[in-house]
């Protein structure tokens, strides 16, 4: 099965992005549960958030990448937004359990920060719930070192010490 990936400009299928933005949200929301933070958080909820503020992951100052199969399901997402002048900040990685296993995770980073270094951006910011070895892993692998929360992180300060917060130097 062959998978595309795209950066793009606009949403032409809202409904496809928010159903799998619903899934996303049911793992984040049950990993950051098991971690110790607050249960049962409607997806709903960030989801609104994320519309409320698209423009943030559209160019020029940000970006969402797109991973849709063969048959143009919508299997994957990722987003990249500013959090300062000279940094940004990479959210919401997410591949559809039947499209694992093909490496998109990797894909998904890897061209959120070639998109970064093309913005000019000298590094970039995430976060993870606490125990997600697999986002981990592959921040880790790419050179990613854990740092104290940053102020500009898009996740409510409550919710803190519910994470690991991690920046890697693109210069």
């Amino acid at each position: 099965m062959g998978f595309e990936i795209s950066s793009v400009s606009e949403v032409s299928d809202r409904q496809a992005l928010h159903d799998l933005l619903v899934e996303y949200y049911k793992v984040v929301l049950r990993k950051l549960e098991l971690a110790g933070g607050p249960a049962n958080i409607d997806p709903e909820q960030p989801i609104a958030g994320f519309w409320t503020n698209l423009h943030k992951v559209l160019p020029p100052t940000g970006r969402l990448m797109l991973v849709h199969d063969s048959d143009g399901r919508l299997v994957g997402c990722g987003t990249l937004q500013q959090a300062r002048s000279d940094a940004g900040e990479m959210k919401r990685l997410f591949v559809r359990p039947e499209a694992n296993g093909h490496g998109l995770g990797r894909m998904l980073v890897d061209m959120r920060m070639e998109a970064a270094r093309d913005m000019g951006w000298r590094s970039l910011l995430v976060n993870a719930v606490k125990g997600n070895e697999d986002m981990l892993r592959i921040y880790r692998k790419l050179g990613f070192r854990f740092i104290p929360r940053y102020p500009e992180c898009s996740d409510p300060i409550e919710l803190a010490d519910h994470f690991d917060y991690m920046q890697v130097d693109l210069r």
